[in-house]
């Protein structure tokens, strides 16, 4: 077959491809049909997961931060035996306060890293086939026609974009698909048994209320119309009585304290393990497999792969010279 019949040939093979890219309903039909809308909508739906996961998360630190603020603003005040005794409930809650702060920052950073991936889930098709799978066609139809030396220039950026445009129109559902299935078999359990926990000691938490603890009954040094009616030995008696129980409670949410403290411990352990979890879920993870998707591309697009996959063309099909 002459040369000039190859090129009008993949002219009008690139032709009719180009125009039915352009042409909305057959652009739909061959790159929007049911198979790519349902890459997209499966990975839609692991990064819609991961965002309501994410946001519960959030929440929940919001929600221990609102409580260790409530306690580090109150103040218990005993008096055992006229010695006044202060204890400050927040400094037991410190270091929970600290994490909760850095979890709070670690899930903001994920719900964006997620709401970047949602969206380039949403933009990829747009991009790959309707710019760069255009403009790949374009750079091989003008290539056919130019003169040797200036053919295979184009011929290769052609190259180069279509290829790029296959990947990118996959990579992030590849992404998407890879990340979920790490997540369900390393991830998943991990979090869903911290939340649970979590979300116990935040009741737990939100139950206390030992500014009640230490309420003391009303005693006739309180109320002086009682007092004037009573001798010195019921106003010791009663003073006596008091002091007993204010230490006695001293002593119980001392006590209270200690149990807090470890709480706190575990509560830290759950968080920690949370942030591993979103961590590598939602930023790490995501990363590294598109990092791997486009070197794999690099590998694809480079000239010594390139070159034996045209020879392998030639050969089967057996246009040469075009």
């Amino acid at each position: 077959m002459p040369v000039t019949n190859k090129k009008i040939i993949w002219t009008i093979i690139i032709a009719i491809v180009l125009s039915l890219s352009l042409v909305p309903t057959t652009r739909n039909i061959l790159f929007e049909s049911h198979i790519f809308s349902f890459v997209d909508q499966k990975a839609t739906q692991y990064v819609d997961e991961s965002l309501q996961h994410a946001t519960a998360a959030f929440v929940l630190a919001r929600t221990f931060n609102a409580i260790v603020s409530v306690f580090q603003e109150s103040e218990l005040q005993l008096e055992p035996g006229g010695i006044g005794v202060t204890l400050a409930l927040g400094q037991a809650l410190d270091p929970i306060n600290d994490i909760v702060e850095r979890f709070s920052w670690v899930m903001l950073t994920s719900l964006t890293s997620l709401g970047i991936q949602k969206f380039l889930i949403e933009i990829s098709p747009f991009v790959s086939i309707r710019i760069m799978l255009l403009l790949a066609l374009l750079s091989f139809l003008i290539g056919l026609w130019l003169p040797l030396k200036d053919r295979n220039k184009f011929k290769q950026f052609g190259q180069t974009i279509l290829i790029s445009s296959i990947i990118l129109r996959f990579a992030v559902p590849a992404m998407a698909y890879m990340n979920q299935q790490v997540y369900v078999a390393f991830l998943e359990d991990s979090r869903e048994k911290s939340m649970n926990a979590l979300v116990m000691s935040a009741s737990e938490m939100e139950g206390l209320d030992l500014n009640k603890s230490i309420t003391v009954p009303e005693t006739e040094q309180d109320n002086p119309d009682s007092a004037t009616k009573s001798g010195w030995w019921n106003r010791t008696k009663d003073k006596i009585n008091q002091t007993v129980h204010q230490g006695m409670r001293l002593v119980d949410i001392k006590s209270e304290l200690e149990s807090i403290k470890k709480l706190t411990v575990e509560i830290i352990d759950k968080i920690i393990n949370l942030i591993v979890v979103f961590v590598l879920s939602s930023i790490v993870l995501p990363l590294l497999f598109l990092w791997g998707i486009f070197k794999f591309g690099q590998l694809i697009i480079d000239r010594s792969f390139g070159v034996a996959a045209e020879e392998w063309f030639i050969k089967k099909t057996g246009f040469k010279d075009i």
